[in-house]
């Protein structure tokens, strides 16, 4: 089951607004203090990068769920999955915000995320870890996965 609506949090006042996903290619104004809302921002169609001093705002911050990747540039597995993620970044634009941090770049968030091995994915939704998928695992298992914080 698809949301009807989707969460945009405005960046002037930080409040959180509720956009209807039949109206996602309108303008779109806050409630509270009445500034243009930026929605491909919020749910951009690829994995962001994401390193220690941004991980707060664009993940634990954000106020729907978030998949975030761990990898390495020097791991295949890692290597072959970026696009896949890539790819379920656009289909579930909206609904979904998906990251990506670098390991070698970003080694705190890993010891405090207990990240062993590469790759790794950690599902976050309002800031709370819900999920970890360890491994270079299949478009449909990340799919069904994903399904279930909908």
């Amino acid at each position: 089951m698809v949301q009807d609506s989707f969460i945009s949090r405005c960046t002037q006042c930080g409040a959180k607004n509720r956009i209807p996903r039949s109206r996602a290619g309108e303008k779109a104004v806050c409630g509270k203090c009445r500034a243009q809302l930026n929605l491909t921002a919020a749910y951009p169609e690829h994995a962001i990068d994401v390193n220690e001093r941004t991980f707060d705002a664009e993940v634990l911050r954000f106020p729907g769920p978030v998949l975030v990747l761990f990898w390495a540039p020097w791991c295949g597995h890692c290597r072959i999955l970026l696009p896949v993620v890539d790819d379920l970044a656009s289909e579930y634009s909206g609904l979904i915000k998906f990251t990506k941090i670098d390991l070698d770049k970003s080694q705190g968030l890993a010891s405090q995320y207990q990240v062993q091995s590469v790759p790794t994915m950690i599902v976050f939704k309002n800031g709370g870890l819900v999920n970890r998928l360890l491994g270079a695992v299949p478009k449909d298992q990340i799919v069904y996965h994903l399904r279930a914080l909908l």
